[in-house]
C-alpha cells in the first residue's frame, strides 16, 4: 500500500476491516472489528476543506475516524469502505450457506427420486395384474376388496401362480 497512490485502500482481514487512508490529514491505517460492532452508520460530515469520515453510534453520537481536505478524497474513502462493508458475511458464513444449499438440493433430489420409484413400482404392479388375467379390483393376495376369496369365472381356467382356495384345488375338473 504505497502512500499517496489512492485516497484509501480497504480490505477485510478475518473479521476486521482494515483501511489505509493515504490522503487523510494525517495519513493513517485503521482497523475495525466487525464482530464486536454489529450496528453502526458510516457517514461523511463536514464543510469545505474539513471533511470527516466517521461512524454514528446507535445513540446518534458521531465518532470521526479520519479527516480529509478534499471532498473527492473523502467521497472515495467513503465509497471504498462502504464497498467492503457491503460484501457481507465472512467466507465461513458463505461456505456454510453453500453447504446448506447443497444439502437441501440433495434432499429435494432424494424426495423426487423416491416419488418416481414409488410411481414406477405401482405402475409395474398394475401391469403385472393386468397381464395375469386377474380382475383389476383384486388385491395382490388374490382376495376381493371385501376380504373374501375371489371366485373364478366359469370358463376361466386357473393360471399357474394364481391364488386359489383349497376347495377349488381339491375339486375334480369339470
Amino acid at each position: 500500500m504505497a502512500l499517496g497512490k489512492t485516497a484509501v485502500e480497504a480490505k477485510r482481514v478475518g473479521s476486521s476491516l482494515v483501511a489505509t487512508f493515504n490522503r487523510a490529514k494525517p495519513p493513517l491505517i485503521w482497523r475495525f472489528d466487525l464482530e464486536r460492532h454489529h450496528s453502526f452508520t458510516l457517514s461523511l460530515q463536514g464543510e469545505q476543506g474539513d471533511w470527516e469520515l466517521g461512524m454514528t453510534s446507535l445513540k446518534g453520537d458521531f465518532h470521526p475516524i479520519v479527516t480529509f481536505t478534499a471532498r473527492e478524497d473523502a467521497d472515495e474513502a467513503f465509497a471504498a469502505v462502504a464497498q467492503i462493508l457491503a460484501k457481507g458475511a465472512t467466507s465461513k458464513r458463505n461456505w456454510l450457506k453453500s453447504l446448506l444449499k447443497l444439502v437441501g438440493g440433495c434432499i429435494v433430489l432424494f424426495v423426487i427420486l423416491l416419488f418416481c420409484m414409488v410411481a414406477f413400482v405401482r405402475f409395474e404392479a398394475k401391469e403385472s395384474v393386468m397381464h395375469s388375467g386377474l380382475p383389476a379390483t383384486m388385491g395382490m393376495a388374490g382376495s376381493a376388496p371385501g376380504g373374501t376369496a375371489a371366485k373364478p369365472t366359469e370358463n376361466a381356467s386357473p393360471k399357474v401362480g394364481d391364488p386359489q382356495s383349497a376347495d377349488d384345488v381339491l375339486r375334480p375338473p369339470p
